[in-house]
């Protein structure tokens, strides 16, 4: 059965060919009165050419899934294996055209501001339009043309004075004022951390002491970065939504006091006006969602629908207003919220589900979610882009004995300029996720870091619930039987409760990471579970000179293998690839650095690594040489007894390799050997055929064919050209 919707579609629609719908909403219907009416077969809604607006989130919910009992199937390892029955509901483009769901409504009515108020900088007098809010909105936080979303005034930014805390800053003269409508101003803040960005709305300001007060808590105090991090003069809190600011074509402002919104278009019409102008109304589009027993061991998931060639835009950013239902709910740093409506498309309580050929692009929040029980779902051969959070985010439930977010696949997707407003959002995080095949995509331009893979939550916490996702911790479900204390014994215990286990991660290809924070990593693993896989992955051109290493296994992190990994011209201002706990390094190559690390190209940091394996890796360092590897205690000048130790590995058949300097490793190789590690590694040029052009085999006579080491290619690496 065929449904048809068209932006054309007219009142006497039947949702034929020839009489489409107007809305998806009414084909939705439309199919559920065929179920009703004991249609069982798969039914196809196509979207033809144009703009579908949804003024709420559509929820598609069991009446629109399968109602068949799932098929008993034996999963292998990784991914959502094959899916053999057909979609049971599918929306889909037309043959040929290019639909667009939208959460959008057009602003009209545009006039321009002849009387400029005193605050409008001069150079935007004459240029700035004004149009009323559209009836029935509240405040919005994005806006967007025809080209994409437009950018909010934000003024240069200041440091702050002094520390202050989660609620509290101190600014400079002239940084902050009482505005009248202070409810619509935000901060973007860096509270005082590396790895974080808050948007925080303002509550009260205080010129005279220069103290303000925010809506919402930061992450951490708000107060000054580390130096090392960046200049104390150096902006880390920028005033955004304020008539002070817009000094620059595309820039807006609005005022839900007054219910005006003003803008500089930088795409007007020939009279100059704005034109194609849309206001979010909702932050998520679709919401596919089952029945979810939260308390209870099992949830009852909708199964499949499908969506196919569709481009989803124009939602709003889910703005944090208070700290209610976000203190305690924050995944690691606060990174993105437990359980939340900040996608465009969103799976919660879904099996079978498959995304394929679709673009999410141009909005404010994430571009797909899979939350709580997400099973044998499948995204593939999709683009993200522009979007102002996360590309795609599966997130299961917190540390608890809940397993349900599983077998997925993330497969064949190019996940491009994402974290364009908070800055810390990945391109792809499994969080409390696991057995996920995330495999041939392209991730770059972050403002963070790239793939994450984590939970970062100890089930055994206590304290307050305000803490980092302490509030996703399923208390009644962890039995007593372990500290606090990091160690490899204590995690074994604790990583029942972890369910980002078992990821496989390869054939990726990231590139021009960590672009706007600071500490941010190409792949990061942390506080996850057992047997994750980071392998053949392709991590070149992240010359940020913030950028600590390529790839990191973090706080907490144990039993991962890291092979066949291709690092190229990155920045790696502390190492090539780190290491804080018990992990597995083989046959990677580490090649054409653009900096000395701090530590070493391989660092082994802070607790114990005993057995470890590291074997059959290639460093080529930096002319000006640097550690080729490091054991780094956490406090270098009075390491206590459980830091890291390079005998503590299990260390051979390297081969190292110094353009500049044939000496390099002499004095390395001699410590290494006297404790009888290192015999087989070797100094010399491993000869690679082209590494300029990402062919990393080796030519005839290269040492690293006498010790065994595997050839890498790193064409291999990245998306699949269809």
């Amino acid at each position: 059965m065929e449904i048809y919707v068209s932006p054309e579609g007219g009142t006497e629609a039947d949702g034929s060919e020839a009489r489409p719908f107007g809305l998806i909403s009414e084909a939705v219907e439309a199919s559920r009165q065929l179920r009703g009416k004991g249609y069982e077969e798969p039914i196809t809604i196509y979207l033809r050419e144009g703009r579908h607006p949804v003024s709420e989130t559509l929820v598609l919910g069991m009446k629109d899934g399968n109602p068949s009992q799932a098929r008993q199937v034996t999963l292998g390892g990784y991914g959502a294996g094959v899916v053999a029955e057909p979609a049971y509901l599918t929306f889909a483009a037309f043959p040929g055209e290019k639909p667009v769901v939208s959460g959008g409504r057009p602003v009209e009515g545009w006039r321009l501001m002849r009387k400029a108020p005193a605050e409008l900088p001069d150079k935007a007098r004459g240029k700035v339009w004004v149009a009323d809010m559209p009836e029935d909105m509240e405040r919005f936080y994005t806006l967007y043309d025809a080209k994409g979303r437009l950018k909010r005034a934000r003024d240069e930014g200041f440091a702050y004075t002094k520390q202050g805390d989660k609620r509290t800053l101190h600014f400079p003269k002239g940084a902050l004022k009482d505005w009248d409508n202070i409810e619509d101003v935000e901060i973007q803040a860096r509270p005082g951390r590396a790895w974080t960005i808050n948007m925080l709305p303002l509550a009260t300001v205080d010129e005279a002491n220069g103290v303000a007060t925010t809506g919402a808590s930061a992450t951490y105090g708000m107060g000054p970065l580390p130096g090392y991090l960046h200049k104390d003069d150096e902006s880390v809190v920028w005033v955004e939504n304020v008539l002070e600011a817009l000094d620059e074509p595309g820039e807006w402002v609005v005022n839900s006091k007054t219910r005006k919104i003003y803008l500089w278009p930088s795409d007007p019409a020939p009279d100059g006006s704005p034109r194609g102008i849309l206001a979010p109304v909702t932050t998520e589009l679709i919401r596919v969602e089952g029945e979810i027993d939260y308390e209870g061991p099992t949830d009852k998931p909708v199964r499949g629908i499908a969506f196919e060639g569709l481009t989803f835009s124009h939602a709003d950013r889910w703005a944090w207003k208070s700290d209610e239902g976000r203190v305690g709910w924050g995944l690691q740093h606060d990174w993105d919220m437990f359980d939340r409506p900040t996608a465009l498309l969103r799976f919660r309580g879904a099996e079978e589900c498959i995304v394929t050929g679709c673009r999410f692009v141009n909005s404010g929040g994430s571009g797909l979610r899979m939350d709580l029980h997400a099973q044998r779902n499948r995204v593939a051969d999709s683009e993200f882009a522009h979007l102002g959070e996360a590309g795609i985010l599966l997130a299961g439930y917190g540390p608890g004995t809940k397993d349900a977010n599983r077998h997925n696949d993330v497969v064949n997707n190019y996940i491009h300029h994402f974290s364009e407003i908070t800055w810390h959002s990945p391109g792809i995080w499994a969080w409390q996720s696991g057995h996920n095949k995330i495999v041939h995509n392209e991730l770059h331009h972050s403002g963070y870091s790239a793939v994450l893979i984590t939970c970062r939550i100890n089930p055994y916490r206590v304290g307050s619930l305000d803490g980092e996702g302490a509030r996703t911790v399923r208390s009644n479900e962890i039995e007593p039987g372990s500290s606090g204390e990091r160690t490899y014994a204590n995690w074994q215990n604790r990583e029942k409760y972890y369910h980002a286990r078992h990821n496989l991660l390869e054939y990726n290809r990231i590139s021009d990471t960590v672009q706007l924070l600071s500490d941010g990593n190409g792949i990061y693993v942390s506080g996850a579970g057992t047997g994750n896989i980071v392998r053949y992955n392709y991590l070149h051109d992240s010359l940020s000179h913030t950028l600590p290493a390529p790839i990191r296994c973090d706080d907490d992190q144990h039993d991962t293998l890291i092979f066949g990994n291709v690092i190229y011209n990155n920045y790696g201002r502390a190492a090539g690839i780190a290491s804080k706990g018990v992990n597995d390094i083989i046959n990677n190559f580490i090649v054409a650095p653009a900096a000395v690390p701090t530590w070493g190209y391989l660092s082994f940091e802070w607790v114990p690594v005993t057995g470890s394996k590291v074997r059959n890796n290639i460093i080529v360092s930096h002319p000006d040489g640097g550690r080729p590897q490091f054991a780094r205690p956490r406090d270098m000048k009075n390491p206590s007894p459980n830091s890291p130790t390079l005998e503590e590995t299990i260390n051979d058949a390297n081969l190292y390799f110094n353009p500049a300097d044939p000496r390099w490793v002499e004095d390395y190789l001699e410590m290494m050997r006297a404790n009888g590690d290192e015999e087989a590694s070797l100094f010399g040029d491993p000869l690679f055929v082209d590494p300029e052009s990402g062919d990393f085999s080796f030519k005839e006579g290269s040492p690293a064919l006498e010790l065994g080491i595997e050839p890498l290619d790193a064409n291999k690496m990245g998306r699949i050209k269809l």
